[in-house]
């Protein structure tokens, strides 16, 4: 498509949904060790009667230094008249008991001689035998049904009547906590007011602990030693900016000395959801403090920005592929950018450099698929039948493309490369022209980009996908073209598939290679004495049709007066009937088909916008049919991005396009 380079930095609008609730914290999996002399809280102690108070304890002061947890030793030296059997007819011998921030809750953890919050209801004692119970703080806690936050646990007798304990000792648990992803989520915002309601915050995976008050939240129970790359995400909405750009607090903090760990963030210039990211150069850190201002936290992450979720697929076939693939998703307007000298450079359309953050919340969205359109055109150059390639440029573009495949790989997702606009109309230097005279220099060219390309990949596996070209075409021709520019075409497909299948590579042998028709355009691929699916060694396995639907066009795409914002029943019908084409004429032969771009523009049509990216899909995916959607990155009038990819936040388009992929 020709892609808008009407793109600016703007903040979404976009809230994400709330997690509200009590604080529930899950269980420390690591291995207690034993704890420090001066981790030693109570010895020798004598204690009797039913729920007297023994010893308090406040959170801000267990949960530091590897704490993880209460080892509690001790004996009964007098059974009581509750048992004359030498049996107590409670299970609870001591009790943890929770409590929050209001002094409310008290919820019990119950100790009994070999265990907690046991079952049974009887169990026999013996006087002066020593019993050992550990158990972790995240499990007292989980005891708290009140919704506020964790103060303190309290130690207590449990239901002893007069018979007599002795606490030999109580102690803390330590050890290294294992370093695995936590997230933090709800909503959280500072007030200067203590009897506002500020919210709270809870971690719903991972190993962490939260407390909040009006001011600041605590962050601790963590570990990231043994993260490549320890990084936290904030995510904040933020409100009432107005039209002049702020500087609010927006940092983390050293929780003992409260300076930040790194200077207070870029600022905020528009209402709208804004993750904060923040690379944690000590790998010691055990606990935090978030200072955010004139804002909502709705999530926090601690994760390894090394993080490597891929798997290995080898086995995938044309009757497997698409179902895998799944949900698509372009990363359009990056890679593929070119300014009018002919440069190539992923900024040159506004858009920021591509982060490996960015495929992170991809992927969380359940899309499977990224197609990274890739321009080559400033490395390339065809004179008559010679060809030249520019190493070093060749080199840096592959390089870099290369890291971005492996920054979408590292959270499983497929991957589409390609030759994008270098056959573009109006492109400066462009080489890839198919209607042109000088074919053999664009062939020998073509080859040899692909050659490199698939030697540069040879191990990698089904996951990466090549697709030969993008829209090419004669120049103004829309409709069917020559017989002899449809010919040019089938051979730079043949050439694509003999290139990538010649490499001694076993996964360039399985790779699937997505080839198209004129212009991707439908009726011209499906058409016949037009396309020729390419072969290599007369088989057409691991191969996909590319197709490309913007139907209609003046619904889709077309940004001036004549441009509609509604559809009609015969544009949704439409979508079925092209599909079909596709269907009966690749489909129903065994070979996959993929429609690797389609959207339709923001003009503050929602519903509208709804009604047709859903009409895709669902006939797309009844047909068999893979769909990927067009995103240039763009976030304003007009636009197509789903994501803001300077804040990583989902537009408003976003919010009614993402569910319906």
């Amino acid at each position: 498509m020709a892609q808008s380079k009407k793109i600016k930095k703007v903040l979404s609008l976009v809230m994400s949904a709330a997690v509200l609730g009590s604080t529930v914290f899950t269980g420390l999996p690591a291995q207690a060790a034993q704890a420090e002399d001066s981790d030693l809280l109570i010895s020798n102690k004598e204690v009797t009667g039913s729920g007297e108070f023994i010893e308090n304890f406040q959170r801000s002061d267990y949960t530091k230094g590897g704490r993880n947890g209460f080892e509690v030793t001790f004996e009964y030296t007098k059974i009581g008249t509750l048992a004359s059997d030498n049996t107590l007819g409670f299970n609870d011998s001591l009790q943890f008991v929770v409590y929050d921030a209001a002094y409310n809750g008290w919820n019990p953890t119950k100790i009994g001689p070999t265990g907690y919050d046991l079952e049974e209801k009887l169990e026999t004692v013996e006087p002066n035998t020593k019993y050992t119970v550990k158990v972790p703080f995240s499990d007292i806690e989980s005891k708290l049904s009140t919704g506020g936050q964790v103060m303190g646990i309290n130690i207590q007798t449990g239901g002893i009547g007069d018979s007599v304990i002795k606490i030999d000792s109580l102690k803390y648990t330590v050890g290294t906590v294992e370093s695995k992803p936590v997230v933090i989520e709800g909503a959280w915002k500072k007030t200067s007011d203590p009897q506002k309601d500020f919210g709270s915050l809870s971690v719903t995976e991972g190993n962490a602990y939260v407390t909040a008050n009006e001011w600041n939240v605590l962050v601790s129970g963590f570990s990231v030693a043994a993260f490549k790359e320890p990084t936290v995400a904030v995510t904040v909405e933020y409100e009432g900016i107005g039209d002049t750009p702020i500087y609010p607090q927006s940092e983390i903090l050293n929780a003992q000395t409260y300076e930040p760990l790194v200077p207070n963030y870029p600022q905020i210039s528009k209402d709208g959801e804004v993750t904060h990211l923040t690379k944690l150069e000590d790998k010691s850190i055990d606990e935090m403090v978030l200072a955010f201002d004139t804002g909502t936290v709705k999530k926090v992450e601690i994760y390894d920005a090394a993080e490597d979720k891929a798997t290995q697929v080898t086995d995938l076939t044309n009757a497997t592929i698409v179902k895998a693939m799944g949900a698509g998703w372009n990363l359009g307007n990056a890679l593929d950018s070119v300014d009018d000298t002919g440069a190539t450079g992923e900024t040159l359309w506004g858009n920021p450099e591509i982060s490996k953050r960015l495929f992170k919340v991809i992927a969380a969205s359940n899309i499977k698929t990224v197609r990274i359109p890739v321009t080559w055109v400033d490395a390339v150059s065809v004179n008559g039948a010679s060809y030249e390639i520019n190493e070093s440029r060749f080199n840096a573009i592959l390089n870099r493309v290369q890291e971005v495949v492996d920054m979408a790989r590292a959270y499983d997702l497929f991957v589409i490369i390609n030759i994008q606009h270098d056959g573009g109309e109006g492109i400066t230097n462009r080489w890839l022209d198919v209607a042109a005279s000088n074919q053999t220099g664009i062939r020998r060219a073509f080859t040899d980009v692909w050659t490199r390309i698939a030697q540069k990949f040879a191990d990698y596996d089904q996951h990466l996908i090549f697709e030969s070209m993008n829209e090419v075409m004669e120049s103004g021709n829309y409709g069917m073209p020559s017989a002899t520019t449809y010919r040019n075409i089938n051979t730079l497909n043949q050439n694509f598939v003999t290139a990538v299948r010649g490499q001694n590579s076993a996964a360039n042998q399985k790779r699937f290679l997505m080839v198209p028709g004129y212009n991707t355009n439908i009726d011209a691929t499906v058409a016949d004495n037009g396309f020729v699916m390419p072969a290599y060694n007369e088989s057409t396995e691991y191969e996909i049709v590319s197709v490309h639907f913007y139907d209609p066009y003046n619904f889709t795409l077309n940004e001036g007066s004549d441009g509609t914002t509604k559809l009609t029943d015969s544009d949704l019908q439409n979508i079925d009937t092209q599909f079909d084409k596709l269907k009966t004429k690749f489909i129903d032969k065994g070979i996959p088909v993929v429609v690797g771009e389609f959207a339709a523009v923001d003009k503050n049509n929602y519903s509208e916008i709804a009604r047709y990216i859903s009409k895709v899909v669902e006939s797309a995916k009844s047909r068999g049919i893979g769909y990927a959607y067009w995103d240039n990155g763009y976030t304003g009038s007009f636009g197509m991005g789903l994501w803001d990819r300077y804040t990583y936040g989902q537009t408003t388009l976003g919010k009614t396009v993402i569910p319906l992929l």
